[in-house]
């Protein structure tokens, strides 16, 4: 077996071109009969080299593989891959394609994708469309997504849906800029809405004029002529099968040929042969997903545009706050904050979604940390049918654990106090808290007690409050405490929560602490309960699925598009019948590949 390199790199790979080394083996003559005839090696011009270390250590190992008796010797041999445009023009590609019945039974699973995506009659591509080679580029493509990246991390920053007052407070330097832009509804302002388009533009564009043409390229099977092979892939290795002797001419082309072919399906090729019984011409593929892939990328990044685009313009979200033991009508919430309105209003796919469907909350409750601050708020909600009263579904929710039903999501998005349980001397008394502008400092509900209240013996029988600005007042800003305020104001004390955690005794305290305390002479209050109000964020998006569609085919897609997609060819030399000439190129990892076919062809020829 002779073994030569007329390059020790691809031209294709080397930054420097290098001069091919050619190397002519010594021509020896068997003794024995039937002894194998040695074959001499040539490199692809067929030019000798002269004398050096390299060819002698070469002309060695030759010489050593011809002791080993082998049947057969591969040379490997490389040419100029780089050709000047003028020439490669004048070139006449002689080939034949494969006929789409030659399709073999696949044997593994990629096997039977590829050849399905082989048999795919894909749409005829796109011609540029209005100089989409520039607005349409994956330079231009990477613009875009950069810039949508950089204003959704600024929406993410500016407050969305405030008054321009709000705007004009906060930022005085820059409203007038957020307000024009609309950056105030980031995402469905013109602007953004106007890139998204854009992108989905050069997404389709880049597909139907790009990657649509490289795919239908890459399903054809060309067989190529010996002649056509030399320039066809960015490596050439012979084959030699020499015939035996005792005057019986047998070639072997056939045969090896029909081995390689075995070989490769085994690596996973897709082969296709001219002949099934003496096959002449071979052309083999593989990697056929990663041409496809990339067209499942962009199809997955166009189910997410549409998804957003969707869930943008037929969406509907909106907030209602609920007191414990209240209702919402899911449906009205939805129509309240629904982005489509007016005549249009009809195309919304969900219009008179859960109508006469309400939620109920059965309680909200707040948890908090050893230190005061808050940890997590608790929302139990029961969804009911308001003609039957019938519960459907309940479930507790909490922050970042939503409920959803029939097509909609309730989140847990906001609080507030709703009442207070008291018992004034004994006697139940439920006072509703309103709630205090804050202006920047802490959230804080106030409710008012006449003092005519607190005096009776029997609160229910007063009919009419004579002085009703004299009273008491309540000031809470958690659901743990409540700050008592006299007639006088001045503060009482501060009456505890029965839920809060707290020592029953605390020494020292300046003022009144407790469950129950004394005002007004010897009238008594005790707390009985601190009633919050849970805030509801109510949403629809019929572009959920889509989104969800998209980012699961976008992720293997990814990945795919990765895999390198190889071409090998063979077939006998026409100048001489006894020789097999192998070629074939990649297009990423090209050094492997070449090692793996190499090793592959060596397979063979032992």
């Amino acid at each position: 077996l002779g073994i030569v390199f007329d390059a020790i790199s691809m031209a294709s790979m080397m930054p420097l071109q290098l001069r091919p080394l050619g190397i002519r083996a010594r021509d020896t003559r068997a003794q024995q009969v039937g002894a194998p005839i040695p074959a001499s090696v040539v490199d692809s011009g067929g030019s000798t080299s002269s004398r050096s270390s390299l060819s002698s250590r070469c002309s060695r190992s030759w010489s050593n593989h011809i002791m080993m008796g082998s049947f057969a010797a591969v040379s490997l041999a490389t040419w100029r891959a780089r050709r000047s445009s003028c020439i490669r023009s004048q070139i006449v590609r002689q080939g034949t394609l494969a006929k789409p019945g030659d399709a073999e039974t696949p044997g593994n699973a990629t096997e039977a994708i590829e050849e399905w995506l082989l048999s795919l009659d894909l749409p005829t591509p796109l011609k540029p469309i209005l100089g989409s080679g520039a607005w349409a580029s994956f330079a231009a493509s990477l613009v875009q997504m950069f810039v949508v990246a950089g204003l959704s991390a600024l929406g993410t920053l500016i407050e969305q849906g405030e008054a321009p007052a709000f705007y004009a407070q906060k930022y005085p330097e820059s409203s007038g800029i957020i307000l024009m832009l609309g950056f105030d509804h980031m995402y469905s302002c013109p602007l953004f809405l106007g890139l998204l388009a854009w992108l989905a533009a050069s997404l389709i564009a880049c597909t139907g004029t790009t990657q649509l043409p490289l795919a239908k390229r890459a399903q054809r099977f060309t067989f190529h002529s010996s002649a056509a092979m030399k320039r066809r892939g960015t490596f050439l290795m012979r084959m030699n099968c020499p015939a035996l002797g005792d005057g019986v001419q047998v070639p072997g082309s056939a045969e090896r040929l029909q081995q390689l072919r075995t070989e490769l399906k085994n690596k996973g090729f897709i082969v296709r042969a001219d002949d099934d019984i003496n096959p002449t011409q071979l052309a083999a593929s593989r990697g056929l997903l990663g041409k496809f892939a990339p067209m499942a990328v962009h199809l997955a990044l166009l189910l997410t545009l549409l998804g957003n685009t969707v869930g943008l313009v037929f969406g509907s979200s909106s907030e209602v706050l609920v007191g414990d033991g209240g209702y919402a009508d899911i449906g009205k919430v939805l129509d309240a904050g629904r982005r489509i309105k007016g005549p249009l209003a009809v195309l919304s796919p969900n219009k008179g979604l859960l109508d006469s469907v309400f939620v109920r909350v059965d309680d909200f409750r707040i948890e908090y940390k050893d230190d005061g601050n808050i940890d997590q708020f608790y929302s139990k909600l029961a969804i009911e049918d308001e003609n039957t009263q019938k519960e459907m579904y309940s479930d507790e929710i909490y922050v970042n654990k939503p409920l959803r039903y029939g097509g909609a999501t309730i989140y847990q998005a906001d609080w507030a106090i709703d009442r207070l349980q008291l018992f004034v001397n004994g006697l139940p008394v439920v006072v509703p808290c309103k709630a205090i502008p804050a202006d920047g400092g802490e959230r804080s509900w106030a409710a008012f007690l006449p003092l005519e209240l607190v005096t009776a013996k029997d609160p229910s029988t007063v009919k009419e409050i004579a002085k009703p600005k004299e009273g008491i007042v309540f000031i809470v800003n958690n659901m743990r405490n409540v700050q008592v305020y006299g007639s006088d104001q001045t503060l009482a004390g501060v009456l505890r929560s029965p839920l809060a955690k707290v020592e029953e005794s605390l020494e020292g305290m300046p003022i009144q602490f407790g469950q129950e305390i004394t005002v007004e002479g010897n009238n008594k209050l005790r707390l009985d309960r601190i009633v919050g109000a849970t805030g509801l964020i109510v949403k629809n998006d019929p572009g959920v699925p889509f989104v969800y569609a998209g980012y699961a085919l976008l992720m293997p897609a990814t990945l795919l598009s990765v895999l390198p997609f190889v071409q090998v060819w063979a077939a006998i030399n026409k100048d001489d019948e006894n020789q097999i000439l192998v070629t074939g190129r990649a297009n990423r990892n090209q050094l492997s590949f070449e090692d793996e076919m190499k090793a592959t062809v060596f397979s063979v020829a032992k």
